[in-house]
């Protein structure tokens, strides 16, 4: 240890402070522990009368307020005491010194180590040593490949749909597993609505057709709640997944969606939307393979109808 470094001792075992003196090539300065500032080392025997001079009367948690002074702090405990070992590394102390009363000798190994640092790197030091260490290094850091995704097409760009903006097939296929999971792992109610703008939407003009298909989305996005899914998962087809949405919430939401549609195109078009809904807990959907043709029998059978609306019954 420096010997020009100012200690202070909180304790009763004249051998160990002997032998601390004589490691830190300095007698424990006479100074209250009151005027201890950040550098100074304190050495707290944790068994010691005089841990009644400590902020809090006690040694682990005068460890613990010490610490919060920018003090470098270790703890002096008997070398069976596994107890008093691991308060002190709970209190934040910088290291555990084990004395042996049988032989006298005091395993200071830890306070000849160099002390962890009294605070905390700031953010912006950390982050110049780690581009300095990458740049040395001949590669890029973690934030700089933050910067650079963040300039490329994200990942939610690349799964949208070009013309609605909505996700795609794709992406609804993943969340439709995932939602189906989670539904069933923390037994939660999930819907399925599969909604049909109609064949006729195929029929119209392109520049009408990209309009109609911009309107649908925008009455969808309306409706849904953020935790809601909606994509578009085939040319005129819908689908949109409501966790922890029951049978009588979701069916609400389609019909009101189907309302809102009608009254946006009414017959200009000749649009006739339909909806096929499931829901799940159900003792006759084993599967998110079910679940789904389900949900599309449904919508066959709105649309088999001839007058839209939603249907909740595949059989």
């Amino acid at each position: 240890m420096e010997g020009s470094k100012r200690w202070f001792w909180v304790g009763s075992r004249e051998p160990v402070r002997a032998q601390l003196a004589a490691l830190f090539s300095a007698a424990a300065t006479k100074a209250p522990i009151e005027r201890a500032s950040a550098g100074d080392v304190v050495v707290v025997e944790a068994q010691a009368a005089e841990c009644a001079a400590l902020p809090t009367g006690h040694a682990f948690g005068g460890v613990r307020a010490l610490k919060d002074r920018g003090l470098s702090v270790y703890v002096v405990v008997a070398d069976t005491d596994r107890v008093g070992e691991q308060l002190a590394r709970f209190c934040l102390a910088d290291g555990v010194l084990r004395w042996n009363a049988d032989k006298g000798v005091l395993d200071a190994a830890q306070l000849q180590a160099t002390p962890r640092a009294a605070t905390r790197t700031s953010v912006d030091d950390m982050l110049a040593r780690l581009e300095a260490d990458q740049n040395a290094r001949g590669r890029d850091s973690a934030l700089q490949r933050l910067l650079q995704f963040e300039r490329e097409d994200s990942l939610s760009n690349r799964l949208q749909d070009p013309e609605t903006g909505l996700f795609d097939g794709a992406y609804a296929t993943l969340k439709l597993d995932e939602e189906w999971k989670r539904a069933m792992r923390f037994h939660q109610p999930l819907s399925l609505l599969l909604l049909d703008l109609g064949p006729r939407l195929r029929s119209l003009d392109e520049a009408t057709r990209r309009a109609t298909l911009a309107e649908a989305a925008g009455v969808f996005l309306n409706e849904c709640r953020d935790i809601d899914v909606l994509a578009r998962f085939a040319p005129t087809v819908f689908l949109l997944l409501m966790p922890g949405t029951g049978p009588d919430g979701a069916e609400v939401v389609a019909r009101r969606i189907l309302a809102t549609l009608g009254q946006r195109f009414g017959k200009a078009h000749g649009l006739l939307p339909a909806g096929g809904l499931c829901s799940v807990p159900s003792s006759e959907i084993p599967d998110r393979r079910a679940f789904l043709a389900v949900a599309e029998a449904c919508l066959r059978r709105a649309e088999a109808s001839g007058a839209g609306g939603v249907s909740s019954t595949w059989q």
